[in-house]
């Protein structure tokens, strides 16, 4: 029966998970670039419950009753990888309409995004609004004029001529880890150059939240949410009867 009551409460628990998560993809709905997350519930290892009886003289037996689940908890954030919608934007900001991710060099190293709202310095460096630089094959991406052009295959141009090409890599979601609203880092694994790249200029990719799946997700957290609650009490009512009645007798 306490058994039982850590079992509800880790369902408690990763609900409320689930709960934060949900909030946080409805927070940044309008954030550019921002992937949803969603987060992978797995169970405590099984228990399995076994009766001792007397069926074969007097030798105690064991008799297998079944398995008892020990409750869940969240393992992992994944990255839902959906395609977002596009909107239009200035000529620096570039938005990705292939797999892959824009390389930045921050003060905390490398950091890979796709949101693409970058502006040219008056040094002619292309940077995020946090002034973190673009990194081309060749390093940062210097000497940009206010009219530079992108390629499709993310070539940059100034005054028709090739200055470098965007550094954009290839990433599985499970070898990223999210560090900001729509930053990632590596987690120690080597990314790879994309093999296919589609910049589109002058163009801003939003946030790629499902808000009707997100409320429907959250309708189910809830029920599971009160479930366990009412587990608890329904626990907690029997044992204040075991205690309080059946030790009176």
């Amino acid at each position: 029966m306490i058994r039982g009551l850590y079992t509800a409460a880790s369902g408690m628990l990763a609900t409320q998970t689930q709960s934060d998560l949900i909030a946080e993809n409805v927070a940044n709905v309008k954030t550019p670039g921002y992937q949803e997350k969603d987060g992978s519930a797995v169970a405590f290892p099984t228990l399995l419950m076994e009766r001792v009886a007397k069926e074969f003289g007097d030798v105690p037996t064991a008799v297998p009753i079944g398995e008892m689940g020990t409750g869940v908890y969240v393992n992992q954030y994944n990255i839902v990888d959906r395609p977002a919608e596009l909107q239009p934007g200035s000529n620096s900001d570039l938005a990705l309409t292939s797999p892959g991710f824009f390389t930045l060099q921050t003060p905390d190293g490398l950091r890979y995004t796709r949101k693409g709202v970058f502006k040219v310095t008056d040094q002619g460096e292309l940077q995020t609004q946090e002034g973190y630089a673009v990194m081309g094959k060749n390093g940062p991406i210097r000497n940009l004029t206010s009219d530079f052009k992108v390629r499709l295959d993310g070539a940059v141009l100034v005054n028709n001529q090739v200055v470098d090409t965007l550094q954009i890599v290839n990433a599985p979601l499970i070898n990223l880890q999210q560090v900001g609203d729509s930053l990632y880092a590596s987690t120690g694994q080597p990314l790879q150059p994309a093999a296919q790249v589609k910049v589109q200029q002058g163009i801003i990719e939003g946030s790629n939240v499902d808000i009707p799946g997100q409320m429907t997700k959250m309708i189910t957290v809830m029920r599971a949410y009160e479930a366990n609650q009412k587990v608890i009490q329904t626990q907690d009512s029997t044992l204040e009867k075991a205690v309080n009645e059946v030790g009176k007798v």
